[in-house]
């Protein structure tokens, strides 16, 4: 059985690149396990350590893209192995608070639109509240089994050509578990009387200002950041 290996680092791409096209890009270097795509940046596990070196020496400082970026390809910093042992303990300990609402994140935040989570999620029971916050988001079932079966059927499953993570939320009112992440969402009380409902209300602009767009070409490439589980998940 082949040792387990770190992932290779994909960076400096533009925001909206898709997934295929990367593992496309490894996959002409050998066989590709898996992609974790973040924004911006992704993870490539591929199954081989020498088809993952191939890959860095072909692929780093190769252009790609509209922009025609340069890309920046190599080991990520830090080993798989972590990995795994960090995740592993995160999942054990937010599978011992199940909660109605579920905390996704990794969907890819420009094209993802509130119906897009809709028509994912809505097969598993009966929604409550769909609801985006910058580039993660939270769905809530009437009932707990549903909530349940929705993310045992939905985890690591693709939305806009993205691998998404579910998980259950903190608490019922929309807070994402704990592990570092930023930018936790204020309590959810719910619309004033007479007010509609924030299931299904799209997400709108600061007001004054248009929707993000991705970022111009800079000067110089970015490097791999130390790597975790929900990297992209932090602005």
């Amino acid at each position: 059985m082949a040792a387990k290996i770190r992932p290779v680092y994909c960076g400096n791409f533009e925001y909206d690149a898709r997934q295929s096209e990367i593992e496309r890009l490894f996959k002409e270097y050998g066989r590709v396990d898996r992609v974790d795509m973040k924004t911006g940046f992704s993870f490539v596990y591929m199954e081989d350590v020498r088809d993952a070196e191939d890959a860095i020496r072909h692929l780093d400082n190769m252009e790609f893209g509209r922009q025609r970026r340069r890309l920046s390809v190599e080991w990520a910093k830090q080993g798989d192995g972590a990995i795994r042992r960090r995740e592993d303990a995160r999942r054990s300990n937010t599978k011992l608070r199940p909660s109605k609402t579920l905390f996704v994140v990794n969907f890819d935040p420009i094209n993802t639109r509130v119906r897009d989570l809709e028509r994912h999620f809505e097969p598993y029971g009966k929604l409550v509240r769909v609801q985006i916050r910058k580039n993660f988001g939270f769905v809530q079932y009437e009932t707990q089994d549903e909530a349940t079966k929705a993310l045992e059927c939905t985890n690591m499953s693709k939305v806009t050509d993205r691998v998404i993570t579910v998980e259950y939320a903190a608490r019922e009112d929309g807070e994402p578990p704990s592990g570092g992440r930023s930018g936790s969402p204020g309590r959810y009380r719910g619309p004033s009387r007479g007010s509609p409902p924030p299931y299904g209300r799209d997400r709108s602009p600061a007001r004054g200002s248009g929707r993000n767009r991705s970022p111009p070409a800079r000067s110089y490439r970015s490097r791999s950041p130390d790597y975790r589980p929900y990297a992209g998940s932090r602005r």
